[in-house]
């Protein structure tokens, strides 16, 4: 699946807008380099709207991605990240792990990269290399299989579009067998 241009442009520009990366991404925890997130932005934030955050392009990617695997429209996003936007430049990888559950559902996280590094920032998922084409969207079963990523290198940046939520083993299993 293929996120329209129409939608991943606006988010794209909010993005690379050095002021609003400044203004609302945080720094994770220690032992990390050259990477920046705004998680929840499904929440509005006011002074975020202010800066003509793309709300409606997030909500309609999501809705997108949601219609193509046959999940319903209202489907919640998780509690730890919800809609996230990740940034990392050159010298970045996110390290191996897998995400907590809750009781009887997978953590699950449909990643689309609106933009593509030069070189690495390919996601690995058990040990696989998931190579995607820009604005391509790719499922990232977060919670059974150890994911991690390809080492950046370059000077254009990665931006990826992360949407959690929680599936029961059964929604998984079709969705990636689809």
């Amino acid at each position: 699946m293929i996120i329209e241009e129409t939608l991943a442009a606006p988010v794209r520009e909010w993005v690379l807008n050095k002021n609003n990366r400044d203004t609302f991404f945080v720094q994770p925890g220690s032992g990390t380099i050259n990477v920046s997130g705004l998680p929840h932005t499904e929440m509005f934030d006011a002074k975020r709207n202010n800066s003509k955050f793309p709300y409606v392009e997030m909500f309609k990617i999501y809705q997108s991605i949601l219609s193509h695997y046959s999940l319903p429209k209202n489907q919640p996003l998780d509690n730890e990240f919800g809609a996230l936007i990740s940034f990392s430049e050159e010298g970045h990888k996110v390290q191996p792990h897998t995400d907590p559950n809750p009781p009887g559902r997978i953590h699950t996280r449909f990643n689309v990269l609106i933009n593509k590094s030069e070189g690495g920032g390919e996601a690995i998922i058990d040990g696989k290399v998931i190579d995607t084409k820009e604005n391509e969207v790719w499922v990232c079963a977060a919670g059974k299989y150890v994911h991690s990523s390809v080492l950046i290198k370059g000077s254009k940046p990665r931006v990826l579009l992360s949407y959690g939520t929680y599936l029961k083993r059964k929604q998984l299993e079709e969705i990636l067998n689809k």
